[in-house]
C-alpha cells in the first residue's frame, strides 16, 4: 500500500508572519550577543494554548532535538509587541536557560519566540509545555515573585 504524505503550505500572510517573528527573535539574540550572553535563536514550528482544568498550558513545538528538561529557568520579556494582521495576539521573547555542560561552562541561553491570544483568560506565561523534534515532551513553570 502507497502511503500518501500530508503536506501543509503557508499562504502568503503566513509566510509574511513567519518571517517577521523569526526577525524579531533574531534581532533579540543579537541584542543579548552584543552584551555578552551567549545565546542562540529558537525556531518554532508550532505555538498553542491547551488547558488542562483550570491552568493554561503555553505548548511550543521547537526546532530542535536539544533536550528541553535541560531547561532550567525561563524569563518572559516584559516588552510586548502588537503582531501586525492578528488583532488581539502579542509577541514576546522568552529566554530559555539550560543547564551548563560543565561547571566550567555558563548556561546555554535560548532565545525563543512566542505569539499568544491576550483574550485567553488565566494565561500568564507561567505553565509551559515544549515538545522537541524527538517528540519529547517537557512541561515546566515559571516561578513568580511574591
Amino acid at each position: 500500500m502507497e502511503e500518501v504524505a500530508e503536506s501543509y503550505e503557508l499562504d502568503a500572510q503566513e509566510l509574511e508572519l513567519a518571517a517577521w517573528i523569526k526577525k524579531r527573535s533574531a534581532k533579540e539574540a543579537k541584542r543579548l550577543q552584543k552584551m555578552g550572553v551567549k545565546c542562540v535563536a529558537l525556531g518554532v514550528k508550532n505555538m498553542s494554548i491547551v488547558r488542562e482544568d483550570s491552568i493554561v498550558l503555553n505548548r511550543v513545538e521547537v526546532d530542535t532535538s536539544f533536550s528541553m528538561n535541560l531547561i532550567e529557568q525561563i524569563m518572559v520579556a516584559e516588552d510586548r509587541t502588537h503582531v501586525p494582521g492578528k488583532a488581539g495576539y502579542v509577541y514576546v521573547n522568552v529566554l530559555l536557560l539550560a543547564k551548563p555542560v560543565s561547571a566550567t561552562k555558563q548556561p546555554a541561553a535560548l532565545v525563543m519566540p512566542y505569539v499568544f491570544d491576550t483574550a485567553i483568560d488565566g494565561n500568564d506565561l507561567t505553565q509551559w509545555v515544549f515538545i522537541n523534534n524527538d517528540f519529547e515532551r517537557s512541561q515546566h513553570i515559571v516561578q513568580a515573585f511574591a
